[in-house]
């Protein structure tokens, strides 16, 4: 059902290009049946590449916002179960004008078929797209830049989504002018524009809540500052969607300890960070992926473990990683992405050292 939707998914973006870009014929089957079968596929190796660059950026902001958090984070930092990255095509960096085409050397003959498809398929400039979290903050990357860094109490749920009456008769320590500067020092440490962004509307709101069992609402200490407001006009012929506005920046603190809540940056012009590329996307998206290991012989976790399942998948994800990664060919460029990827395997490599499974396991496979 999962891949029916994400086949789903890849139709109506494709669609959506064709329709902007108005290709021909020959260009829509070229990009259909020639290109997308090509690197449309969402490997291990693919995988692992687009989690680690999202955790050096990850780490970037976290570094630059002084988050409570492991400094660095690490691969062991994060939940796995929770990661999600999309596929390559998805990723594909297009042009801001009305063509939408690929960024690349081609311009608008991306899909022209006298042009070798290979040399067309590594012109394409692939942007990572994914999510991680880290026991307390989930970070989200959003073609190539980081659109989203938010504090959460479990997975998916920002902290206080779910317990706003504890907030209630709470005092704030700052005032909307003070929301204000602590959301334009935090937008600058991690390289946006706020000169651009204050040249735009912006507007600075603290969160109004009705209490279980009261009749009004009151002012919580939770303040949103949000810059360069979009109106979204959606046609009622052909949409059932509402017009709305959205800001392009948006900074969520919690008033009573001045922290950090949540910074989404929906538009990246107003960020200076260099694009996060997987610039050997069309290799790992022609890697398979190894069989599963088959995890029963395994002995037992030490009694003083607390989810037993969950750590044999943890394992078998680690030795997923750790073959492919050690199948990529060796000492050929000594480019970021290789020393990114040798960085990894050795991240791995100590992780399932640490693993109470290897270590109870004389016969466990050597990690080395």
């Amino acid at each position: 059902m999962k891949q029916i939707f994400l086949l789903f998914i890849y139709f109506v973006c494709a669609q959506v290009v064709c329709a902007q870009a108005k290709l021909t014929e020959a260009q829509m089957q070229e990009m259909y049946y020639g290109m997308i079968p090509e690197i449309n596929h969402n490997t291990l190796a693919y995988r692992a590449a687009v989690i680690q660059t999202i955790l050096g950026e990850a780490n970037y902001f976290a570094s630059r916002l002084k988050l409570p958090t492991p400094h660095p984070i690490q691969m062991r930092d994060i939940k796995m179960e929770y990661t999600w990255v999309a596929a390559p095509w998805i990723n594909v960096i297009r042009e801001t004008n009305d063509t939408h085409d690929p960024v690349s050397i081609f311009g608008s003959n991306i899909y022209n078929s006298d042009i070798p498809r290979e040399a067309r398929l590594r012109a394409l400039k692939i942007g990572a797209d994914g999510t991680i979290e880290t026991t307390n903050f989930f970070f989200s990357v959003y073609h190539g830049r980081l659109a989203e860094v938010m504090r959460i109490s479990e997975h998916g749920t920002e902290r206080y989504a779910r317990d706003l009456d504890q907030l209630v008769g709470k005092t704030s320590l700052i005032n909307e002018a003070q929301a204000h500067q602590l959301a334009t020092q935090w937008l600058a440490a991690v390289n946006v524009d706020v000169a651009a962004l204050e040249k735009q509307k912006w507007t600075v709101n603290q969160l109004h809540y009705l209490p279980q069992g009261a009749t009004n609402t009151v002012a919580l200490p939770l303040y949103y500052v949000d810059f360069a407001w979009k109106h979204y006009h959606y046609d009622p012929k052909t949409s059932n969607l509402k017009d709305m506005d959205e800001p392009s920046v948006r900074v969520e603190i919690l008033g009573t300890t001045k922290e950090l809540q949540d910074i989404s940056i929906h538009d990246g012009t107003f960020s200076s960070r260099s694009l996060l590329l997987i610039t050997n996307a069309l290799d790992l998206a022609r890697m398979h992926d190894p069989p599963a290991k088959k995890l029963a012989s395994l002995p037992s976790a030490p009694s003083n473990s607390l989810n037993k399942a969950q750590e044999l998948e943890d394992l078998e994800i680690l030795l997923m990683l750790k073959n492919e990664l050690e199948s990529l060919p060796p000492g050929r460029t000594n480019s970021p992405d290789e020393k990114q990827q040798q960085q990894m395997l050795l991240e791995v490599r100590k992780r399932l050292e640490s693993s109470p499974f290897m270590q109870t396991n004389s016969s466990s496979p050597n990690v080395r």
